[in-house]
């Protein structure tokens, strides 16, 4: 238990801008808190941070953008809100500002908390290694801990020199992801290409911003179709969060999708799915649903990152086993007949149902087990700890 010399209040600035991050910054503040009595959390996050008592200075909604072209059109909102955010760290000098992901805002938040003598320790760290390696240098500048999730970034940030700890990845601290399930991929490969497919589910999954499902809404909706017209007896699933408009969704509502609320259980119960990428590909993989990657954005935002990124797949899983099993499908290789192709692969095709649940088996090993979380909270109640609160 941490212990303040004194009965005021212990103030943390958090920030997060994106549902996943969202739900891994509300775990760990639920950590802090069991640790540090009388903690005030202020910055901006979305429901589950809300949740945890953040005192929030902008909505989730508004933060939640992708893709260079589209977050240049709302530069004006994310310059006033980066002075906002700013002024606040210097006029209340909180303990600690812990900013989660969200790398393109929280860099340059973290210069202004370097300014104003406030320690930063962020937590998920930015995708660097993938985009930005000439940002890193900068980021050592601003960031005193880097508390990482992946194995291969202990390595990458601790070579520009910044303090970094290996913590773990915070989705295995939920208990959804402890098993497969009842429904899990090694029932799922009694599948053959002879095989009666009735009752087997497809996860279709848009994305979680508003953005993110106009973008690929009439995509999936001609899969929908097509499913539906070549196969017999399956249904098909759509994870919407609770925070978007039903309206949305309504192309795929209509070639009969069925719009759920709970993402993790359709990936866990689903026979096959189509995923946006993102953090969504992973929990796919722990669940062990055989799925394929798909995306779609503006043109100009997708021959900026052709230029700037410098990996070979979008798919996590990919990347930490250093090899393609998961297909994907980017821009214009993201079409419907494709897709569909896709789809009768993974439900229909036993050696390939069983490369991705042996993948996902490996994947699953490289993240080792729960307790992410815990460790990272121990990491940040130590940093303050040495300050003297």
């Amino acid at each position: 238990m941490f212990e303040s010399p004194s009965s005021e209040s212990v103030k943390i600035f958090i920030t997060a801008g994106d549902p996943s991050a969202d739900a891994h910054a509300a775990r760990l503040m639920q950590a802090l808190r069991t640790r540090i009595p009388h903690v005030v959390f202020q910055g901006f996050g979305g429901p589950a941070m809300e949740m945890q008592g953040l005192q929030s200075v902008a909505r989730l909604e508004d933060l939640a953008v992708t893709g260079f072209a589209e977050v240049a059109r709302r530069y004006g909102y994310f310059r006033t809100l980066l002075e906002r955010c700013g002024r606040l760290l210097n006029e209340q000098r909180p303990a600690l500002f812990i900013p989660v992901d969200y790398p393109g805002f929280n860099i340059r938040l973290a210069a202004h908390a370097r300014k104003a003598n406030v320690p930063v320790a962020w937590y998920i760290a930015p995708q660097l290694w993938a985009w930005g390696k000439s940002r890193a240098k900068r980021l050592a500048e601003v960031v005193d801990r880097m508390l990482v999730v992946f194995p291969f970034e202990q390595k990458f940030f601790s070579d520009f020199g910044i303090r970094t700890e290996l913590v773990g990845h915070p989705l295995l601290d939920d208990p959804v992801f402890d098993t497969i399930g009842e429904h899990g991929l090694v029932q799922k490969t009694n599948a053959t290409n002879d095989a009666n497919l009735n009752s087997q589910t497809v996860v279709l999954m848009p994305g979680s911003r508003t953005q993110e499902v106009r973008r690929h809404v009439r995509l999936l909706a001609d899969l929908a179709r097509g499913i539906n017209s070549t196969m017999s007896g399956i249904s098909i699933e759509v994870p919407k969060p609770a925070r978007l408009d039903t309206s949305l969704y309504a192309p795929l509502v209509g070639e009969g999708a069925a719009l759920v609320e709970d993402s993790r259980l359709a990936l866990r119960n689903g026979a096959a799915g189509m995923i946006k990428a993102g953090t969504s590909t992973l929990e796919a993989a722990l669940l062990g649903l055989p799925f394929a990657t798909f995306y779609k954005t503006s043109m100009p935002s997708y021959l900026l990152a052709k230029k700037l990124v410098n990996v070979t797949s979008v798919t996590m899983m990919n990347l930490l086993l250093d090899r393609n099993v998961v297909h994907e499908y980017i821009q214009h290789d993201a079409t419907p007949a494709r897709l569909l192709g896709e789809v009768h692969e993974l439900l229909a095709n036993t050696e390939r149902r069983t490369e991705l649940f042996t993948a996902s088996q490996e994947v699953r090993s490289l993240l080792g087990g729960p307790g992410a979380t815990n460790r990272a909270a121990d990491v940040i109640v130590s940093m303050l700890e040495r300050r003297g609160y």
